[in-house]
């Protein structure tokens, strides 16, 4: 589980770094012609994959947290069951 944490950490590190890219992606757009223009939207489509992916991971991580934490709890049941015969 501490994996599953670690990499959520991470992916979203990841993420936030993505954002700041795209965002100063959109605010150079301002000054660029026509042909950058195309250019810059072409790698903003890229970047939001990106944080669409990310965002995909972490929810996965969260999936498979969840699910350990609930063999985790289901475990400790069963060891107070076996424990009280």
């Amino acid at each position: 589980m501490k994996n599953y944490e670690k990499a959520i950490t991470v992916e979203a590190k990841h993420k936030r770094q993505i954002q700041q890219e795209m965002n100063e992606l959109q605010r150079d757009m301002k000054y660029q012609v026509d042909e950058e223009k195309a250019d810059t939207e072409s790698k903003i489509a890229m970047k939001k994959d990106a944080i669409q992916s990310s965002d995909e991971s972490i929810q996965l991580y969260k999936d498979e947290q969840k699910s350990l934490q609930e063999k985790l709890q289901k475990l400790n049941e069963k060891q107070q069951d076996l424990a009280m015969k």
